[in-house]
């Protein structure tokens, strides 16, 4: 029995796609193998969308060659928006790579798989689907879990100037609602209790059809079974009220929403072509608060865009300040070849960048570890979804998409919604007590050597971002 190792970096979405490849191999026979340095084969999913991510992906490919040179028949492969953006041009510069495939051809993992194995002959195989605005995926996953990821759609037509997604990831198509419905109803069946539908720009799903995400919303909330649905990734400009009165309408649907304003200025806004104003967003955000007032919102901020003056900066930390995000993910401008943004050059000096992306998170951070800590001593329902990463606590989240760590929960508590006394908080992280449980402490576990490369392993909740937008 040939043994499978996936690392997987970047977005929920990649997530999904590398849980999808490894049930599509298990189907064929493979087993799954923890340790990456064991593995007859390694498939390394990745992410294009910044600089930083791509380097990780090389460095990675650049500490597997002893391993490859040890082991010449074992089979390493990169899949994902790296392998979209530069597959050939990989394969040639990294000769112990033998596989490379792009986001649309993850149906295609098990016979590129089994051809590297039998003829050890080098592929590459990415080409985006050109076709139509519909698409077929039916969910494969084997063992769900309570909190599930399902990609409802793929691509983005926005061409925000930034951004290399529609050049990796293609244009927009969509699956049917009848499809996706049986894939969560499946899921449910199988003890999923919280559904997190997965699309770069989500607001359109089912463009050029009759079908639309407030409609798939609908008809998940109706589903037995199903107790929590989430959705990422938000575009302002496409968030219409429909979907903004459901946060007060549907049970179901949790109260939390990620919705990236990446600049508090409107000549940035236009440069970056986000097709929306400053003042646009914050009317977004009022109207989302009127139909929800507890609604969480998180968001996604680059600092340092080519052209960007200390008074547009300071508009962003104004809009940072007014909205009080739960959550915020600040990163510094990365230029991506091919996008049109590269040819505006980097004109913001690093030294700057690195300055405003640490008075951007101050203010960000600070609310949110304020917002933490003014949970303490307050219950909340948290659906218990799995250990924690060192596999010591069991962990879970809110409505409002908190991560909490329960001091005393036990596998009893799996796929339950529990009540949990919030004891501790940071801007990093909140613990509590299971109410109906005695205040004890779980037993730490016993730490276990790795191997060689051991830490290269799967990616962890805590890891994952949101789908880029």
């Amino acid at each position: 029995m040939k043994t499978i190792h996936f690392k997987t970096f970047g977005c929920q979405m990649n997530v999904y796609d590398s849980e999808r490849m490894q049930s599509l191999l298990e189907t064929q026979g493979f087993k799954v193998e923890p340790e990456l340095a064991r593995a007859d084969v390694v498939i390394i999913n990745t992410c294009s969308i910044r600089d930083k991510a791509e380097h990780k992906v090389l460095s990675l490919l650049g500490q597997l060659k002893p391993l490859k040179d040890r082991y010449p028949n074992r089979v390493i492969g990169v899949a994902g928006c790296v392998g979209q953006r530069i597959g050939r041009t990989l394969l040639q510069k990294v000769p112990h790579l033998d596989l490379v495939l792009g986001p649309d051809q993850i149906d295609e993992i098990g016979s590129l798989v089994e051809h590297a194995l039998k003829q050890g002959k080098r592929t590459v195989s990415a080409k985006l689907d050109d076709s139509g605005r519909t698409y077929s995926q039916p969910a494969v996953i084997h063992r769900a879990k309570v909190s599930e990821f399902l990609t409802i759609m793929k691509g983005c037509d926005h061409f925000c100037t930034y951004c290399i997604v529609p050049f990796v990831r293609g244009r927009e198509k969509s699956r049917s609602i009848a499809e996706i419905v049986d894939d969560v109803r499946r899921l449910a069946l199988q003890g999923t209790k919280e559904i997190t539908f997965l699309g770069q720009n989500i607001n359109t799903y089912g463009k050029g059809t009759d079908e639309n995400l407030a409609m798939l919303i609908e008809q998940t909330h109706a589903l037995d079974g199903i107790e929590r649905i989430r959705y990422v990734t938000s575009h302002p400009r496409d968030l219409g009220q429909d979907l903004i009165d459901q946060f007060g309408s549907l049970p179901k649907l949790m109260p939390a929403l990620h919705l990236p304003f990446q600049s508090g200025s409107n000549n940035i806004l236009k440069k970056m072509s986000r097709l929306y104003t400053r003042e646009q967003y914050l009317e977004k955000i009022a109207a989302l608060r009127k139909a929800c007032p507890d609604i969480a919102l998180s968001t996604d901020v680059i600092v340092g865009f080519p052209g960007e003056t200390e008074a547009e900066f300071q508009e962003t930390l104004d809009v940072l300040t007014q909205v009080g995000f739960s959550c915020a993910y600040l990163f510094k401008y990365s230029p991506r070849p091919g996008t049109r943004a590269f040819a505006l050059g980097d004109e913001v000096p690093e030294s700057i960048k690195e300055d405003r992306l640490k008075r951007a998170q101050d203010i960000a951070f600070g609310y949110m570890e304020n917002e933490n800590k003014a949970m303490l001593g307050k219950r909340y329902p948290v659906l218990v979804q799995d250990l924690d990463r060192k596999g010591w606590r069991y962990s879970g989240r809110t409505p409002s998409n908190k991560l909490i760590h329960i001091e005393n929960a036990g596998e009893a508590t799996m796929g339950k919604i529990i009540e949990v006394e919030m004891t501790e908080a940071t801007v990093a992280s909140l613990r509590g007590y299971y109410v109906g449980a005695p205040r004890t402490q779980r037993p730490k576990p016993i730490a276990i050597p790795r191997t060689d490369l051991g830490s290269f392993g799967a990616i962890t909740p805590q890891e994952r971002v949101p789908v880029p937008l």
